[in-house]
């Protein structure tokens, strides 16, 4: 039997059942997200592995930027062509530590990217730690820049 206590409880306890809920919801939802944005990466990397320019260009927003270690710029179609050149080999490649921050319609995805190879002769040996965001294009998430900084040591 409820007294007049419990029963003036009952709109607190109700609001606190909905919030809790709409928590648990957003949860799932992030996750759902982070979940996502891994499985591109791992298909942006292996279209980048595989010198695949059709693949890559999926995953590349209309106004992609690629920011590089030395302070320039390169946009969606020059990264394009770059990926395209027999110029640029990729020997091997490797992206781990990736720690998404999800918003809405935003996720920032850091990570730790290690490759070498060789352009226009000239060796590379990368250790870099990246960001990338990715932005909800037409109901798509679409990578919208990249930043990558070479990890030195002291």
């Amino acid at each position: 039997m409820m007294n007049r206590t419990s029963i003036a409880l009952l709109p607190l306890i109700l609001i606190l059942c909905l919030t809790i809920g709409t928590a648990n919801a957003k949860a799932q939802a992030t996750t759902d997200i982070e979940a996502q944005i891994k499985k591109i990466i791992a298909e942006y990397d292996d279209g980048w592995n595989r010198k695949d320019a059709n693949t890559v260009a999926k995953f590349l927003a209309s106004g992609y930027t690629y920011f590089s270690s030395t302070g320039g710029t390169t946009s969606r179609e020059k990264t394009l062509e770059f990926l395209r050149s027999p110029k640029y080999i990729l020997r091997s490649a490797k992206r781990s530590e990736l720690f998404p921050v999800v918003t809405e319609n935003t996720v920032i995805v850091g990570s730790r990217w290690v490759g070498n190879g060789s352009y226009n002769d000239e060796s590379f040996n990368d250790d870099q730690r990246c960001s990338l965001v990715f932005t909800r294009e037409k109901k798509k998430w679409k990578l919208l820049s990249e930043h990558c900084t070479q990890i030195v040591s002291k």
